[in-house]
């Protein structure tokens, strides 16, 4: 997976498509599967905007907040702790839950973006 903020909004567009489509089953996994990807290069391509050592993500989430890239770092830990879910995702209540976790991740990721880009 290639990090950047090309790569990065290439990733958003993907999933603001998906999450467009009427809902079905199959919607819903393709937005999951692209939310992950989003959270991933989120938290990836902040870091790289930022310089910063570590490779633990809620550290880098935390130095997002602190630098002023995000403005709810809880919002942000439970977006990847989702992420994390989504591997269970053939539970439908989980599938549910990370879901609706995309389709309040989508706003948030697009502040973001628009902070990088402005770097």
């Amino acid at each position: 997976m290639a990090v950047s903020i090309e790569e990065y909004s290439k990733a958003l567009l993907s999933l603001e498509e998906a999450l467009a489509l009427p809902k079905t089953d199959i919607v819903r996994d393709a937005s999951i599967q692209r939310f992950e990807f989003c959270v991933e290069l989120a938290w990836k391509t902040a870091k790289k905007v930022m310089g910063t050592q570590t490779s633990a993500p809620k550290q880098v989430l935390r130095e997002m907040a602190q630098n002023g890239f995000i403005e709810n770092v809880d919002l942000w830990f439970d977006f990847l702790e989702n992420r994390n879910l989504s591997s269970h995702t053939y539970d439908q209540v989980l599938a549910e839950k990370v879901f609706a976790s995309a389709q309040l991740f989508l706003p948030e990721g697009k502040k973001l973006e628009a902070k990088l880009k402005s770097q």
